[in-house]
């Protein structure tokens, strides 16, 4: 009887492209994925960014434990101390720096195929990670402890990997790392982009996410001129106050962040943005709430993630005084959420009565669901001519919360 393995990943993109490899890696080996109370193998592919994703590793391990009573248990990902020391001994911790080897300690004896993908399953979209690591320490964060020092892979093994993803079908590649901006190999950010455009079968390519300060007139040339690039990042804030992003040690203003969003605006109109803001980081008043609230006006953002401040282990912001307690945060988040959303809603709202290409993912409910290349979430009427994968014109008929609705355009 064939092995099973269950895969249980938690956190960013980067995790989600390592937890792929690993099944594209067991399932060669002979083995069957399942989600049943069956398996053989568990992994937990952990996160430690916050409080609450060290909670989630940590109640993902016990969940599994208990309902796979015969397994062997592989515990990896960004670990903090905290998590290991709540970790049973019989569970194997594979530490990030031996990630990629995780399924050769456990099959010693097994020739085992490269750490790659050729499938992102249940996704039309294929993320693939081109670096990993951080050496930016900012005070808040974790990562440069869990995942170590910023390294990148090759153009030649980027560029392999993507084109046996397009042999597979997949249009939309979305260029992921713990810190793209990082990205140091044997050609440039840049010209890796173009040379990635040059593969035929691509039909979109994304940035996961960059910082405001990594993004070159260069990088706004490819992003614009391109027409496979998507009308669309994500770029991280943080704090829209700058008193805050110097104590989180940031390479960047707020004036700097406003600046790329309005030059790429300016060359292409329909750009749209998201972003990232943590709530609550110590010292932080009332009057940087005020100012952030002034960045999310000034950016017109489609989506905002916001994040309450979480103390980490081993970080300096973890020892600063002045910590904001849990009330005010919950206030200000609630406060920023509902401006986002309002700004949000206008920007989706200057879209309306256009006709835009979408590229369709998944269903839910009685919906197709895709984006625009300017990520905007669209949603279609089921019908025989939609299927996943396709690229369709769609007319965007009305605004909803988060997303549009739209009609396929008719045939001229």
């Amino acid at each position: 009887m064939k092995k099973k393995f269950n895969i249980f990943t938690i956190g960013c993109k980067a995790n989600q492209y390592e937890s792929q490899a690993y099944s594209d890696q067991l399932k060669t080996l002979g083995l069957i994925s399942t989600k049943d109370d069956n398996a053989d193998i568990c992994i937990v592919n952990a996160c430690s960014v916050t409080s609450s994703a060290d909670k989630k590793s940590i109640n993902a391990i016990k969940s599994l434990k208990k309902r796979n009573k015969h397994a062997k248990f592989y515990f990896t990902g960004c670990i903090s101390k905290d998590v290991k020391n709540k970790i049973d001994e019989d569970i194997i911790i594979i530490p990030n720096t031996q990630k990629e080897s995780l399924v050769s300690q456990i099959f010693p004896n097994r020739v085992i195929p490269k750490f790659k993908i050729k499938n992102f399953d249940n996704h039309t979209r294929a993320f693939v990670k081109i670096q990993d690591g951080c050496d930016s320490f900012c005070s808040y964060c974790i990562i440069p402890f869990t995942r170590g020092r910023s390294r990148s892979r090759t153009a030649e093994d980027i560029l392999y990997e993507i084109t046996k993803l397009t042999d597979n079908g997949y249009k939309e590649i979305v260029l992921t790392g713990i810190n793209l901006g990082d990205f140091s190999s044997d050609i440039s950010f840049v010209d890796l982009l173009k040379e990635i455009h040059e593969i035929e079968d691509i039909k979109r390519i994304k940035l996961s996410s960059i910082h405001p300060h990594d993004i070159t007139d260069e990088l706004i040339d490819v992003l614009i001129n391109f027409e496979k690039m998507s009308k669309y990042l994500h770029i991280s804030l943080q704090s829209g106050s700058n008193k805050i992003l110097k104590k989180m040690r940031r390479k960047y203003t707020t004036e700097i962040f406003i600046e790329k969003v309005k030059k790429l605006t300016s060359l292409n109109s329909d750009f749209t943005f998201m972003t990232d803001l943590i709530v609550g980081f110590p010292t932080e008043t009332l009057e940087d709430v005020e100012n952030t609230l002034n960045i999310i006006k000034q950016a017109e953002f489609t989506k905002v993630h916001f994040f309450p401040y979480s103390k980490r282990p081993d970080t300096a912001a973890a020892k600063f005084l002045d910590q904001v307690d849990k009330n005010s945060v919950d206030e200000r988040k609630k406060l920023l959420s509902q401006m986002a959303n309002e700004i949000a809603f206008k920007k989706r709202e200057k879209f309306i009565g256009r006709e835009m290409r979408v590229l369709f993912e998944s269903i839910k409910d009685d919906y197709f669901v895709g984006s625009t290349d300017n990520n905007l979430l669209v949603y279609v009427p089921k019908c025989s001519e939609i299927h996943s994968n396709d690229i369709k014109q769609v007319k965007l008929t009305k605004n909803m919360d988060g997303y549009i609705l739209g009609e396929l355009c008719k045939l001229k």
